[in-house]
């Protein structure tokens, strides 16, 4: 048996036959068969109807000659045997069934033996019928139709629920035989693949057409090897928006896909012991699992499942967030736009009006932070600090103090520096980055102790570090933001020790050098700048005493630098005996006086160069540092194989450990994370998101105590 949607032409149309040898009685035509009348048609009525395959008559025949117990009806079609036909029923049942035949068809607790017997004919008027040349197309959406309804009433039943789907299938695959086949909706069971699908792609892939998002989604919906992890179920209008958005950055107009030589079929097992098994086969290519397009594919949904695994998280915990700022900020890039709402487009206008066209602003941090809904008013916790960098950096500004590069925690009462964002923004801090915030910490210190910090200091320190360092544009918007931040807010010294611990005696002494030019650099070092030196010379264990040596050596020009070859202090002159009074040298002017007065010092050429290697010299030292500070993932327990929950070996570790007591200082949890490479933050969600699959609670709550619930905990581990 065939059909095939391309090449087959419409057979004739059949008439109906009569009750007596072929009994179909059509959709809407009503028989009487003994004393009842059975509305809707679509049954076969007669007095003989061969069965397709086997021998007796068709399963599904009424013939009214059958006697019938219209006063010991079985109800419950206990005398009915796995496979029923009507012919073999005993006399009640068959009361029973034409009884509920004559109702409709909808009694809900009629027994399964009813539905099956009634559906025995629609498979028989589809695959015998038709397969002998009747036309049944005018009748195929009364079938579907009817097969969806019963389907709705009796579709608890496992057995029922498999055949009508198949069948179903079945009169999607004759279906599509006729005129345009249309994406199929993705709200089916996607175990099941619509027969629409696969004919709908086998027609493109014969016409080298694209394949448009609309139906790339319905085909990574339904392929039997790509799965919709929960952030693609639970974000379902995010996931399409964001899947269509990458679809059309990589495949533009849509991927093509080659018609394979493997033909699609469909092979039918019919829940009609009188019809046995049917095999229907097209023209057309089966290109549903083709390798080379379901790998673009499945990366592609993995990809944006991942985007939006935090915003997932972050929906399992809030359900009613969806819309709000710490929503919007979890989303990946290409979402920011359109979420939010009206508070977005406040914070939006409130930052625009504050850059103004400039390149950076210093705000008030209290009324950026006034945008945000503050779990404690007054106090900004470090991860709502995390998520609001993170909106603003997906709008293309960027934020200083920024936690995620090193820095504090926002200030309510203290001010932040907003700066457009060049692309390319990183989203943590290299060692490069961190050598010279540190840099920039202790030399804007320096700078402000006198309570000013003058143009040519800023512009001396930022070109020292972007030419020691070699910054990308990125980094140096955020760097030159960092230093304004800086300048703006009182530095303290507090909290350096650690990092400067680290260094040996050469780079302590190119650092001492650096600031001091730094002061220097205006062409007045001020009494407050030498206190703030002093201070600094100490920290990093050198002599305070020569504070005021180099000092000196930077103002009159002579900047302690390595020889780096014989030096000639004066050229022999033959005969010369005497030594001219060199002259008074020239008055020094007003500290009073205003600093643009100042006489400028000059650098010599050879010098600066020297000064600036001297300088990257340190920074990547001091990279070094931070990159050396870095904790090595140590190899994981869970290397045995061991996981737990559903989640990953380090994060199995992890459970396993926070499940030892009820209560973690935030500390103590930093600690545990670092030693198996996690972020804490993620961790956290990671672990409530499995708690909450599994369990239906969370595991964590808080932050600093962390609790941990003990009998979800125990749950989990079960």
């Amino acid at each position: 048996m065939a059909a095939a949607p391309r090449s087959a032409s419409p057979p004739p149309r059949a008439a109906v036959g009569k009750a007596g040898r072929d009994g179909w009685v059509p959709p809407g035509a009503a028989v009487t068969v003994g004393s009842l009348t059975l509305p809707g048609g679509m049954l076969y009525v007669g007095r003989q109807l061969p069965a397709a395959v086997g021998y007796g008559p068709d399963p599904a025949l009424i013939d009214p000659r059958l006697p019938l117990d219209f006063r010991r009806p079985d109800w419950a079609a206990g005398s009915v045997g796995y496979w029923p036909s009507y012919s073999d029923i005993t006399p009640g049942a068959r009361a029973a069934y034409l009884t509920w035949l004559a109702d409709g068809r909808r009694a809900p607790n009629a027994p399964i033996s009813w539905p099956f017997l009634f559906f025995y004919g629609l498979e028989r008027r589809v695959l015998v019928d038709a397969a002998k040349g009747q036309d049944i197309s005018d009748e195929l959406p009364a079938i579907a139709a009817e097969v969806r309804r019963l389907l709705d009433l009796y579709g608890d039943n496992g057995s029922f629920r498999g055949y009508t789907t198949r069948f179903l299938q079945l009169l999607d695959f004759y279906a599509t035989s006729t005129g345009d086949v249309s994406v199929p909706a993705r709200t089916g069971n996607p175990w099941d693949v619509p027969m629409a699908l696969r004919v709908g792609l086998g027609e493109q892939a014969v016409d080298g057409t694209p394949i448009s998002a609309d139906w790339a989604l319905a085909w990574a919906y339904y392929h039997p090897e790509i799965y919709l992890r929960t952030p693609a179920t639970r974000c379902a209008a995010e996931f399409e928006a964001l899947f269509r958005t990458r679809y059309a950055e990589r495949h533009g107009p849509g991927l093509t896909i080659k018609a394979t030589t493997t033909r699609l079929k469909l092979d039918y097992y019919s829940a009609s012991a009188g019809i046995g098994q049917a095999e229907l086969s097209t023209t057309l290519p089966d290109v549903l699992t083709q390798a080379g397009p379901s790998k673009k594919l499945a990366a592609l949904v993995e990809e944006c499942t991942a985007s939006l695994d935090a915003y997932s998280r972050f929906l399992g915990r809030n359900p009613d967030a969806r819309g709000t700022l710490p929503a919007a900020a979890l989303l990946p890039p290409e979402l920011a736009d359109n979420a939010g709402g009206d508070d977005l487009a406040r914070l939006n206008s409130f930052v625009n009006a504050a850059l103004d066209g400039q390149p950076s602003a210093v705000v008030d941090a209290g009324e950026l932070l006034a945008f945000w809904p503050l779990a404690t008013p007054g106090k900004v916790a470090k991860a709502e600090a995390v998520t609001l960098a993170q909106l603003l950096s997906a709008r293309g500004i960027g934020l200083e103090p920024d936690v995620r590069h090193g820095g504090p925690v926002p200030d309510p009462v203290g001010v932040v520096v907003l700066f457009r964002a060049e692309p390319g923004q990183p989203a943590s801090p290299s060692p490069e980055y961190q050598a010279a915030a540190l840099l920039m910490h202790l030399a804007s210190v320096v700078s402000t102790a006198d309570g000013h910090a003058s143009d040519a200091e800023i512009s001396h320190l930022v070109a020292h570090l972007e030419a020691a360092m070699g910054f990308g544009a990125a980094e140096r918007a955020r760097l030159e933001a960092h230093l304004r931040w800086l300048l703006a807010t009182p530095v303290k010294l507090t909290g350096l020790t650690k990092r400067l611990a680290a260094l040996d005696q050469g780079q302590r002494e190119n650092i001492g050098d650096f600031l001091t030019t730094v002061a220097a650099t205006d062409g007045h070092v001020s009494p407050e700048e030498i206190k703030i030196l002093t201070r600094i010379f100490k920290l990093l264990g050198l002599d305070p005493a020569s504070v005021y040596s180099r000092v000196h050596a930077a103002t009159t020009g002579g900047v302690r630098i390595a020889a780096v070859g014989p030096v000639t202090v004066r050229a022999s002159s033959p005969g010369a005996h005497a030594y001219a009074i060199p002259p008074a040298p020239a008055a020094r002017p007003d500290p009073s006086a205003s600093r643009d007065l100042a006489a400028p010092v000059q650098l010599d050429a050879a010098t600066v160069a020297a000064k600036l290697a001297e300088t990257a010299a340190v920074t990547a030292l001091l990279g070094s540092i931070f990159t050396d500070e870095e904790p090595t993932p140590p190899l994981l327990p869970a290397a045995t194989g061991h996981t737990i929950a559903g989640l990953d070996a380090a994060h199995s570790t992890l459970l396993t450990v926070l499940a030892g007591r009820g209560s973690w200082a935030r500390a103590e949890l930093e600690a545990e994370c670092a030693g198996l490479g996690l972020l804490p933050d993620g961790a956290v969600d990671t672990l409530n998101e499995a708690a909450y699959e599994r369990v239906g609670d969370p595991l964590v709550d808080g932050d600093d105590p962390i609790t941990i619930d003990p009998g979800v905990a125990q749950e989990m581990q079960a």
